[in-house]
C-alpha cells in the first residue's frame, strides 16, 4: 500500500506538472494565434482562409495513408528504445516524401474538381513542407514519454512564436493575400524542424526495424485516425464544394475562434495526463479516481466558456473581425455547444486508450461521422455553413451515450459518476445564463460603437463569470467542502499561485 501510495502521488504529481506546462503553453500560444487570427482577419478575406482550408484538407486525405499514431506508440510502450525511434523516424520521412509528390501531381485534379486554378499553387507548397516536415527529429516524442514537459514548451512556443511574428503577419501586411498564410506555414515546417534538432540531442538513423512491433498497437490507431478525418476534415471538403471559399473561410474562423476556450484547453490537459494514465492502467480504480478529477476541471472551466462564448458571439465578432465576418455568428453559436460535448467526450477516448481498448474507442469513435456526414451532404446544399454546424452537433448528441457505455467498461463509469462531475457546473452555468440574460438587456444601449461594444462584452462577462464562481464556491461548501473535488484542487492551485506571487513581491521590496 506504501508503494502504491508512492506511485500515485508520483504520477499525480507528474500529471498535474505536465497539465500546468501544456495549458500554460496553450494559454501563451492561443493568445498569438487569437491576435494573429484578428489580425490576420482584418487584413484579408474568407475566400483566403476558405482556400487554405480547402487545400489543407485534400492533402489530409493523402495524409491517412500514414496516420498509424506512431507517436502515440512510442508512448504506450514502455521499453521503447533507439531501434523504435529510429524507425517512427524512417517511415516520417518516407512518408513524407511521397505525400509532397503525391499532393504535387493531384494539385491540378483537385483544383479542376473545385473551380478552383489558385487551389494548384497552394497544393503544391504545402506538398514541399509536409516532405520537409517528415524530416522532423522523433526524439522530441521523448519529452511527453519522459513527461519532460517544460522542455516540449520551449520547443512549441519557440516555434509559434518564430512562425507567426516574425513570418505570417508581416508578410500579410506586405502582401494582403492567401500567400501570407502559405508561407508562414511553409516557415513553420523549417523552423520546427530546425528546433527539433536543436533541443533534443537525438539523432535518428535510417531503420524500420521495429515496423511490424509498432504496428501491432497502431493499426486500430489508424482507423481512429482515419474516424478523426472524417470527424474534422469532412465538413471542409463538403462546405468548400457546395458552399464555395467564402463559407468555408467564415466556417474556419469560427471553428478557430471556439477551439480557444474548449477543445485547446481540452487538448492541453489530455496531452500531458494521457500518459500518466499509461501509468496507472493496470490500477482501474486509481485510473478512475484520475479520471474524474481531470474531467471535473475540465468541465468547471470549460461549461461556463463555451456557453459564455455562445451568448456574446456577435459582439465579439464585431470587435475582433469586423463587420464583413458577421456569418460566422451563427456558426460560434452553435459549434460552442458543440465544443462542450467534444470535449466531454474526448475524456473518454484517452482513458480508453489507455487501457489499450484502441478498437473499440475506433468504433465507437466511427459512429460519429456516420451521422455527421450523410447529414452535412443534405444540409450544407441549402443551409451553407450552418448545416455542417448542425449535422456536428446532432451527432455529438446522438454519440454520447455509446462513448460513455465504453468507459463503463473500462473503469466502471455510470449514470451517478456522470451526475457528480456535472451537477455543479451546470447548476452554475444556468445561473450564469440568467444573469448574462438580464445583464444583456441592462446593457443593450452600449452596443451602438465599438467603445460600447467593448465595454458590454467586458460588463457582461465579469457578470457572468462572477455569478457563477459564487453559485459554484457556494454549491461546494455547501456539500461540505469535498477535499477531493474539482473546486479545492482550482482553489488549492490559487492559492498557491498567491503564495508565490507574496512572496516574489516581499523580496521585490526587501
Amino acid at each position: 500500500m506504501v508503494l502504491m501510495a508512492g506511485r500515485s502521488k508520483s504520477v499525480n504529481g507528474q500529471m498535474a506538472t505536465g497539465a500546468a506546462w501544456t495549458v500554460l503553453f496553450m494559454l501563451i500560444d492561443r493568445c498569438m494565434g487569437l491576435i494573429s487570427t484578428v489580425i490576420l482577419a482584418r487584413l484579408l478575406v474568407p475566400e483566403d482562409f476558405g482556400l487554405i482550408a480547402l487545400a489543407t484538407s485534400v492533402i489530409a486525405i493523402l495524409e491517412l495513408l500514414g496516420a498509424f499514431g506512431l507517436d502515440t506508440a512510442l508512448i504506450q510502450q514502455p521499453d521503447a528504445g533507439r531501434q523504435q525511434f529510429d524507425t517512427v523516424w524512417t517511415f516520417n520521412v518516407l512518408f513524407g516524401l511521397g505525400m509532397g509528390l503525391v499532393v504535387a501531381c493531384l494539385a491540378a485534379p483537385a483544383a479542376g474538381f473545385y473551380g478552383d486554378p489558385q487551389l494548384v499553387s497552394v497544393m503544391v507548397v504545402l506538398g514541399f513542407g509536409r516532405a520537409i516536415q517528415g524530416f522532423e527529429n522523433v526524439g522530441v516524442i521523448a519529452f511527453r514519454k519522459e513527461m519532460a514537459f517544460d522542455k516540449e514548451f520551449k520547443y512549441l512556443l519557440t516555434k509559434r512564436f518564430a512562425t507567426t511574428v516574425l513570418v505570417t503577419i508581416p508578410l500579410a501586411f506586405a502582401l494582403r493575400s492567401y500567400w501570407a498564410l502559405l508561407a508562414g506555414t511553409l516557415a513553420g515546417t523549417c523552423i520546427g524542424v530546425a528546433l527539433s534538432y536543436a533541443l533534443h540531442p537525438f539523432r535518428p538513423r535510417p531503420s524500420l526495424a521495429a515496423l511490424g512491433q509498432l504496428m501491432t498497437f497502431s493499426r486500430w490507431l489508424f482507423v481512429t485516425r482515419l474516424v478523426e478525418f472524417f470527424y474534422s476534415r469532412m465538413a471542409d471538403l463538403i462546405v468548400g464544394r457546395w458552399a464555395g471559399t467564402a463559407a468555408l473561410g467564415s466556417f474556419t474562423i469560427a471553428r478557430e475562434v471556439v477551439r480557444v476556450p474548449t477543445r485547446e484547453l481540452a487538448a492541453s490537459v489530455h496531452r500531458a495526463v494521457f500518459p500518466g494514465y499509461v501509468k496507472l492502467a493496470d490500477d482501474r480504480a486509481l485510473l478512475r479516481r484520475q479520471y474524474l478529477k481531470v474531467t471535473s476541471i475540465l468541465l468547471l472551466l470549460i461549461l461556463p466558456a463555451g456557453i459564455g462564448l455562445s451568448l456574446l458571439a456577435e459582439p465579439i465578432v464585431l470587435i475582433l473581425l469586423g463587420a464583413k465576418w458577421k456569418e460566422t455568428v451563427p456558426l460560434i453559436q452553435i459549434l460552442s455547444i458543440n465544443g462542450i460535448l467534444a470535449v466531454l467526450l474526448s475524456t473518454v477516448h484517452y482513458v480508453n486508450l489507455a487501457v489499450g481498448m484502441s478498437r473499440a474507442t475506433s468504433l465507437v469513435l466511427a459512429a460519429h461521422p456516420c451521422i455527421s456526414v450523410p447529414l452535412m451532404l443534405w444540409w450544407v446544399p441549402s443551409y451553407a455553413a450552418q448545416g455542417a454546424v448542425a449535422a456536428m452537433l446532432t451527432a455529438s448528441v446522438v454519440t454520447a451515450p455509446l462513448n460513455f457505455q465504453l468507459l463503463g467498461r473500462a473503469i466502471e463509469f455510470g449514470r451517478r459518476d456522470l451526475l457528480d462531475i456535472l451537477w455543479r457546473p451546470g447548476a452554475g452555468s444556468l445561473a450564469m445564463i440568467g444573469a448574462v440574460l438580464a445583464i444583456k438587456t441592462y446593457c443593450a444601449v452600449l452596443t451602438s460603437s465599438l467603445s460600447g461594444q467593448i465595454a458590454y462584452v467586458v460588463l457582461v462577462s465579469a457578470g457572468g463569470a462572477l455569478v457563477y464562481a459564487t453559485t459554484i464556491l457556494l454549491l461546494w461548501w455547501w456539500w461540505r467542502g469535498d477535499p477531493d473535488s474539482a473546486e479545492a484542487w482550482l482553489l488549492e492551485r490559487a492559492a498557491k499561485l498567491a503564495g508565490v506571487a507574496r512572496k516574489r513581491s516581499g523580496t521585490r521590496f526587501r
